[in-house]
C-alpha cells in the first residue's frame, strides 16, 4: 500500500529554538522527494517528526489521508533509514533485518523466509550470516533498508543514505535505491 503524506502548518521548536515553522509540504503516491538544504536547516528534523519520532510544537501530519499527528511511531506505517544506518553491532546481518519482525505475531520460519527473500533482493543472500563490521559501508546502507522494508511499510524514509560512501558507490546506491523504490511501490 503507497502513502500520500500531507504536512499542514507545522512548527517544531526546542525550547525557544524555532526548528521548523508553519513548514506545508504534500507527497503524492508513488513519488520520490529527495530533501537539499544546508547542515542543520532541519531536514532530520522533518523526517523525524514524520515518523514520530519527535512531538511537534503545531501543526498537523496526514500519512495516507489519516492524522497520524499524534500517533505512536510503530502506527504510522513508516520504515526509515538513519544517517548512520543504527544497525546492530553485536547482531548479525540476519538478526539485525529480522529485528522488526519478531514482536508482529509471525512465526519463525515466516521470519527466516522473509529475511531470505529480502537478502536476495539486495543482493547479499550469503552475507547474512556476519555481522556488520564485516562489510562495506555500501553493504551496510543496503541491510538498513532491507531492515526498513521488512516489514512492508508504504512510506520509506531515508535519511542521507548515502553521505557516508565514496562517490561510485553513491553513484551505484541511488540507482538501486530508486529501483527498489519503484519495485516495492513506497
Amino acid at each position: 500500500m503507497s502513502y500520500s503524506v500531507e504536512i499542514k502548518n507545522l512548527d517544531l521548536r526546542f525550547g525557544n529554538l524555532k526548528v521548523l515553522e508553519n513548514l506545508n509540504l504534500g507527497i503524492n503516491n508513488g513519488e520520490f522527494l529527495v530533501l537539499l538544504g544546508s547542515s542543520g536547516c532541519g531536514k532530520s528534523t522533518l523526517l523525524n517528526s514524520i515518523a514520530g519520532l519527535l512531538e511537534i510544537s503545531d501543526g498537523q501530519i496526514f500519512i495516507n489521508g489519516q492524522n497520524v499527528t499524534w500517533a505512536e511511531p510503530s502506527e504510522r506505517g513508516i520504515g526509515m533509514v538513519f544517517q548512520s544506518y543504527a544497525l546492530f553491532p553485536n547482531l548479525t546481518i540476519e538478526k539485525n533485518i529480522a529485528f522488526g519482525l519478531e514482536n508482529t505475531g509471525r512465526s519463525k520460519s515466516e521470519i527466516n523466509e522473509r529475511v531470505s527473500e529480502l537478502l536476495d533482493l539486495i543482493g547479499l543472500l550469503d552475507q547474512g550470516p556476519k555481522y556488520p563490521a564485516q562489510l562495506s559501508g555500501g553493504q551496510q546502507q543496503r541491510i538498513a533498508l532491507a531492515r526498513a522494508i521488512a516489514s512492508g511499510p508504504g512510506l520509506l524514509l531515508l535519511d542521507e543514505p548515502l553521505s557516508a560512501l565514496d562517490a561510485k558507490v553513491r553513484v551505484y546506491l541511488r540507482h538501486e535505491i530508486k529501483t527498489l523504490q519503484q519495485k516495492l511501490g513506497v
